[in-house]
């Protein structure tokens, strides 16, 4: 009697358990209805809402603040997984938790919460495991961050281009300054006094508002007038930096303080306390150069803070070195022909058998924009190159006679010799051009057609290729004429021709080698032949000419150095003033390397480009190997 009288307390409990789990029960539903509002409010970061769907609200919803706060949970995905173990006490059921932790990643884990009645309903029972298993009253979360050292740019034969160096971090806190500090700091650094009291106005009084970061050689000629300043604070450290300021700025590029800016392109696992890159490679391979930070969630003594356990780890991903195509020795060599200028210069120097950029130096000022890649300016006669290889090729001999007047007239334009000057009766074509006779060669224009000029610049020497680059870059343009005054400036470097150093860089390249090559900047990558091979015969024909600027003509500038040096200068017009404002340039090779030399506001091609071409084959290895 006994045994069927259990029997039958077992069968009416098991059918009160399975009514409880019916889904179509209204009380089912109605007993695990708050793990839902829950996990949807947990999901929405609604701390109000997470901490009214438990018994306890107040202190459910202090601690759920408190764990997105210090772990720093940007976001979270919350849900119910599976079905919900109901009994007339309540239904149980595990979320699956996957919290996005700034600067760390996704942290996913199974928590189990339970239901029981509270007033005239159900709520989710609170305890601080509903937020995680192991979390107890005694215990709190901590979290931990490791930034990986970043790894190095180098060169194509391995030599660290950028390494750490002490730096000086130079703040002001804004409760601790005066209004005097602003503009002590602006006449003191150079920096905008007004920028940085309003940055500072808006910050926090004790917060450490970024001012400036200075290398120790910058840093110590300032240190004792600087920390006379009022809430001045500096925070000494150490960057991955280049040998100086100056050196290989605009190319390598630099890593700052993260902003707003940079930060999107800095990857997921980037904060804004991160050093991160800011421009050029440092930038363009921020990911790589970078690595991942690794860390994780621990759990600790509430009151001691002692590590009670490791909850989830994540391992730091080493930064992996980049090797690009540049060549410490030739940009060494550039930087320093470049450092004693008072002008904007730019040398930029290749492979002229591969074309991998060798040197990028742009200065002399500190610069982070790259005129050796990007910049567009009118060639002049350098482009003398293109537009001889388009008469060879309409049939010129460069030995027959040719007449070098001081001016001729196409259509009405007026066009002369820089400086106006001429060459004797009796010389030759060759004679000419390594003289840079304009006349010369725009009185020949006219046999040629319209697209002359644009067909031999982009099927021979490469311009408007596309180049596949890391960074920003301008291949030139060399649109079709439209007038004969048109053309004819054109074949002079002129009208609506426009370069980059770069580009008339792989200009010189291609003679040199007979073909042109789309740039490569990042050692496997690029370097491509486009177009077609120069013809044989106006390949030795222009070679023999860039070879007679040096040793006759003027580039005179290179004649005494040693190594078979071919060149050609040029004094790009430009503007509307009279008279009309120039450029200097000149871009040559020697052996396997091929450069070219920009001087912005340079009166002429040899005074202003040639001591700092020459200074730069001083300098420089004679071969790439």
């Amino acid at each position: 009697m006994r045994r069927m009288t259990a029997l039958t307390a077992a069968v009416t409990m098991a059918i009160a358990t399975l009514a409880a789990c019916s889904g179509n029960s209204d009380d089912t539903d109605a007993a695990a209805g708050p793990i839902d509002t829950l996990a949807e409010a947990w999901s929405a970061a609604d701390a109000k809402a997470f901490g009214s769907a438990t018994d306890a609200p107040d202190p459910a919803s202090g601690a759920f603040t408190e764990m997105n706060d210090e772990l720093l949970i940007s976001m979270a995905q919350v849900s119910p997984t599976g079905e919900p173990k109901c009994t007339d006490q309540g239904c149980t059921q595990t979320l699956t938790v996957s919290a996005t932790l700034d600067g760390l990643g996704d942290w996913t884990y199974d928590t189990d919460v339970s239901t029981v009645e509270s007033g005239d309903g159900w709520a989710v029972h609170w305890e601080p495991a509903v937020l995680h298993p192991k979390l107890t009253e005694q215990t709190t979360f901590d979290r931990a961050r490791t930034v990986p050292k970043r790894a190095p740019i180098l060169d194509r034969r391995g030599v660290q281009l950028t390494s750490y160096r002490a730096v000086y971090r130079i703040g002001v806190v804004p409760g601790k300054a005066k209004s005097s500090s602003y503009p002590a700091l602006a006449d003191l650094l150079g920096v905008d006094g007004n920028d940085l009291q309003k940055r500072a106005d808006a910050a926090e009084p004790d917060w450490f508002v970024d001012v400036i970061t200075l290398r120790k050689s910058d840093y110590q000629p300032v240190r004792s007038r600087l920390l006379k300043i009022p809430g001045v604070a500096v925070d000494p450290g150490r960057l991955p930096l280049t040998p100086t300021s100056e050196w290989g700025r605009a190319i390598l590029g630099t890593v700052s303080p993260a902003t707003a800016e940079t930060i999107r392109s800095a990857g997921p696992l980037a904060m804004d306390t991160d050093v991160v890159g800011s421009s050029g490679l440092q930038a363009a391979y921020e990911r790589e150069l970078a690595g991942s930070p690794g860390g994780g969630v621990l759990l600790v003594d509430a009151k001691s803070g002692k590590q009670q356990a490791q909850l989830w780890h994540v391992p730091v991903a080493p930064g992996k070195p980049v090797r690009t195509t540049l060549d410490y020795r030739f940009q060494d060599a550039a930087e320093r022909a470049i450092a004693g200028q008072t002008k904007t210069t730019v040398l930029v120097a290749v492979n002229a058998r591969t074309g991998e950029i060798l040197a990028d130096a742009n200065g002399p000022e500190i610069t982070s924009y790259d005129t050796g890649l990007i910049g567009q300016y009118p060639p002049g006669s350098t482009f003398k190159t293109v537009s001889v290889a388009a008469l060879i090729d309409a049939g010129q001999d460069i030995d027959a006679p040719a007449d070098c007047p001081s001016t001729t007239v196409i259509d009405g334009k007026r066009f002369k010799n820089y400086e106006f000057t001429s060459l004797p009766s009796g010389s030759t074509f060759a004679d000419a051009i390594a003289a840079s006779c304009n006349t010369t060669v725009v009185d020949r224009a006219h046999p040629l057609s319209n697209d002359a000029m644009h067909q031999t610049a982009t099927q021979w020497f490469g311009v408007g290729a596309k180049w596949d680059l890391p960074l920003d870059a301008y291949s030139g343009s060399v649109p079709k004429n439209n007038s004969q005054v048109d053309k004819a400036a054109s074949m002079i470097g002129q009208a609506r021709v426009l370069m980059s150093p770069l580009g008339m860089a792989l200009v010189a390249a291609a003679v040199d080698s007979g073909q042109a090559r789309t740039p490569s900047l990042i050692v496997g990558e690029g370097g491509q032949p486009v177009g077609e091979p120069l013809p044989a015969a106006t390949d030795d024909d222009l070679r023999r000419i860039m070879r007679m600027v040096v040793t006759q003509g003027t580039a005179s500038s290179l004649r005494d150095l040693p190594g078979q040096i071919a060149a050609k200068t040029g004094t790009a017009e430009y503007g509307t003033a009279d008279p009309l404002r120039t450029h200097g340039w000149m871009i040559g090779y020697r052996g396997d390397v091929a450069f070219a030399c920009l001087v912005v506001d340079g009166e002429g091609g040899n005074s202003d480009a040639g001591p700092v071409v020459r200074r730069f084959l001083q300098l420089a290895p004679t071969r790439v190997n």
